[in-house]
């Protein structure tokens, strides 16, 4: 059953959120009944300062030009959201596909695992306890939430499609180039 935008946005920091809401607008323009995995690859590639984008760009084939390859992302994640299923639009947000909240919660586990969050986490269970709150506090920042839409089997055909390697893409984002001053 999809999950509500309000319920899932409660899981995410406050960057992670608003990519969340600009796939949830590319649904909407879409007339899809549900955001999926491939919207939020649409929005996130769409975001003027892209930590997808810059992480395609690094991960690029050498064979092709960088100008051609971002042409046929665009292609062929065009293609696989005209596949998805248009509904009868509402006022409503397109509620979140199980797909997509289950990246969200690999996301959450993921960073519950990372050592250098271990001692925040800790707090965070312990003031759960004492306020006996139902909501999960781990939110899940925008770099997880790419590297486990990553992980969808959908979003990895559409990105090999386009000469991409999910995995190459994945490295390029949690080793980022270092900034030079």
């Amino acid at each position: 059953m999809p999950t509500p935008v309000t319920t899932a946005r409660q899981c995410l920091t406050e960057e992670a959120a608003h990519a969340l809401d600009e796939a949830v607008n590319v649904a909407r323009r879409r007339g899809h009944g549900q955001t999926t995995s491939l919207h939020a690859v649409s929005a996130l590639l769409s975001l003027p300062s892209s930590p997808l984008r810059d992480a395609c760009a690094r991960a690029m084939n050498s064979a092709y030009s960088p100008r051609l390859q971002f042409k046929a992302l665009e292609l062929c994640l065009g293609v696989s959201l005209d596949r998805v299923p248009t509904s009868q639009l509402s006022d409503d947000s397109p509620p979140v596909s199980n797909s997509l909240m289950a990246a969200i919660k690999r996301s959450q586990a993921n960073q519950r695992r990372q050592p250098e969050n271990f001692n925040l986490y800790h707090q965070i269970q312990q003031q759960q306890q004492q306020s006996s709150s139902s909501i999960s506090c781990i939110k899940v920042e925008l770099q997880n939430l790419i590297l486990s839409i990553l992980d969808d089997p959908v979003v990895s055909r559409v990105f090999g499609e386009a000469g991409f390697r999910s995995s190459e893409i994945k490295l390029a984002i949690v080793r980022p180039l270092p900034q030079v001053f």
